[in-house]
């Protein structure tokens, strides 16, 4: 939202313009090493269907992001990761792939993707294809093939099992989207496996014919300027062997994470398999995995043993909270910094899949500048940050009454409860927020009138404003592009508190309030560095005065403070 009255009055407009374009004191020019670039970057999520229309159809495409991408520069990202773009009959809004190697008619042509790739590749930002590995669409004539007969050549292509004994499914086991996993084909009697809907069959990747087809995906795709992939649904590749029934179906584990279909250890070579394929592409190609865990053991386990699996591994123990408490954030990033054996832990919240920042942590009255504390936190931590287009605006979900009576049709043939986090991207105040000149796919938000980028990229106290400053203090402070993490205790339940220090021993110290209310602190936890010449590098509400004896914080309020530090 944009900023209210109250806020701009807190916020102190003039003194935050000085706080914001000041320049960087005490910081080093970025220097990153181009083996390592994913280390610490930040990766910009884009639903390109919501994103920018080219063409007035009312659905984002290809050359509309190649049209936004100067913006993108601007606001500082290293890469850009485009959710599915794929020919799709969009059961799952592209996630239900008909073909891997094309590019759907909605989004554009092969031509418009090289395009894409090529004008990025110049203003310095790589392209992540959204790699669906666990399933395919059941339109993809691959299936077509397997489900024609059983002695189809690709009939193992994908899971097929006989019926149990009395006729019913092989197992009792439940979709992550509902129902059972199971579909019956009367055609070659038989059931075929789906983790997700129906229309989404899983792909079998014990057949040596499958994994060779699917490796060559990703070989086209590096030839074409990909970067690299995000990795979709990477605990599920395999299944147990053994087919046991659950015995907990309505308890234990979340179906997300049961110990017969996720996180089984053969899928830990085709990881390896795929590590190699974009270690030896040009570029330092990466590997972003949609990694659910149900511990920080387990989620440093995704990066393999030898380091030599996934690259980032989301981490949805951090990804999946959505109350702003500061002991479980302060041990769940602690985990996360000192319980990977330094591998880079991925920090995130919004996505296409989670509801907007903006709206899950916001209490309805001081969402602005919680969500000041949320983008802080992720953007300062060592490691990975993504960002979820209209983020840097303070996006909100779409409203229910604004969704509810929206019809369906060919743009938009089923109705899907993430569609809220999905509204098109606000550029401008205008009816269609400047996404299309045609009748959108999903309506454009109301609040597009006062939050929209081109209000916020004129104004110094906007959300865009703050994040923006926040990418080029990553960007160009040496503490916080490659500095180690130290654990601080805050002395305040409502604080978490952290620092950022380089190898010359200077630092950033993060302070983060997550309550309404004001609160003093009391920071241990130096082990021998004393922090001195400390300074304000940012701070909302903003301030330049800091008092490491006795710092106190605002309600909901930031301080970024630079430092050196001596024994």
């Amino acid at each position: 939202m944009t900023i209210s009255r109250l806020s701009r009055i807190a916020l102190g407009a003039s003194a935050f313009a000085a706080l914001a374009f000041a320049p960087v004191a005490g910081s080093a020019k970025p220097a990153r090493d181009h083996q390592s670039w994913w280390k610490s970057a930040v990766i910009y999520e884009i639903y390109p269907r919501s994103f920018q229309d080219s063409n007035g159809d009312g659905i984002g495409d290809l050359n509309g992001v190649t049209q936004r991408l100067d913006y993108l520069q601007k606001l500082g990202v290293d890469a850009i990761w485009l959710t599915p773009f794929f020919p799709s009959p969009n059961a799952d809004f592209g996630y239900d792939v008909a073909d891997y190697t094309g590019v759907a008619p909605e989004y554009g042509t092969m031509q418009d993707w090289d395009r894409l790739t090529r004008e990025a590749r110049k203003r310095g930002i790589r392209v992540l294809v959204d790699f669906v590995l666990n399933h395919s669409s059941d339109q993809h004539p691959w299936f077509k093939e397997s489900r024609s007969s059983r002695t189809n050549p690709k009939r193992d292509w994908y899971v097929w099992r006989d019926p149990a004994p009395d006729g019913g499914p092989p197992t009792n086991w439940q979709s992550i989207f509902g129902g059972s996993t199971w579909e019956y084909d009367k055609a070659t009697h038989q059931y075929y496996y789906h983790i997700f809907l129906p229309q989404q069959p899983d792909v079998n990747w014990a057949n040596p014919g499958l994994k060779r087809a699917m490796y060559d995906v990703m070989r086209f795709w590096l030839r074409h300027g990909a970067s690299g992939f995000r990795l979709d649904a990477t605990p599920y590749l395999f299944e147990d062997p053994n087919w046991p029934n659950d015995p907990e179906v309505k308890s234990g584990r979340p179906v997300w994470l049961k110990p017969y279909n996720s996180g089984l250890p053969a899928g830990n070579a085709i990881l390896r398999d795929m590590r190699r394929i974009v270690d030896k592409a040009p570029g330092d190609a990466v590997l972003l995995g949609e990694s659910s865990t149900a511990t920080i053991e387990d989620l440093r386990k995704v990066y393999g043993a030898k380091s030599d699996e996934i690259n980032l591994p989301m981490n949805f123990l951090y990804g999946n909270l959505t109350k702003l408490d500061a002991p479980t954030f302060k041990k769940q990033i602690d985990d996360a910094q000192m319980k990977l054996d330094g591998l880079p832990p991925v920090f995130f919240f919004s996505s296409h899949d989670h509801s907007r920042q903006w709206t899950s942590f916001g209490d309805g009255v001081h969402n602005d500048a919680i969500a000041r504390v949320t983008s802080a936190m992720t953007l300062t931590l060592r490691g990975t940050a993504l960002l979820y287009y209209g983020e840097e605006i303070g996006m909100a979900d779409l409203p229910k009454e604004e969704l509810q009576h929206f019809p369906l049709g060919p743009k938009r043939k089923v109705a899907d409860n993430r569609d809220p986090e999905r509204s098109p991207m606000q550029w401008t105040g205008d009816a269609s927020g400047g996404f299309t000149t045609g009748a959108p796919w999903l309506p454009v938000a109301s609040a597009a009138r006062t939050v929209n980028v081109a209000a916020q990229i004129r104004d110094p106290a906007s959300m865009y404003a703050w994040y923006a400053r926040l990418l080029q203090l990553r960007r160009t402070n040496a503490a916080l592009r490659d500095g180690a993490y130290l654990p601080l205790e805050s002395g305040n339940p409502d604080v978490v508190a952290y620092a950022r220090i380089d190898a010359e021993g200077r630092g950033v110290l993060v302070l983060l309030n997550m309550s309404a209310a004001p609160q003093s602190l009391s920071i241990s936890g130096w082990r021998g560095r004393l922090p001195q010449d400390a300074s304000v590098l940012l701070a909302s509400p903003a301030t330049d005065k800091i008092d490491l004896q006795a710092p106190a914080l605002e309600p909901y309020g930031v301080q970024l403070v630079q430092f050196t530090s001596r024994r």
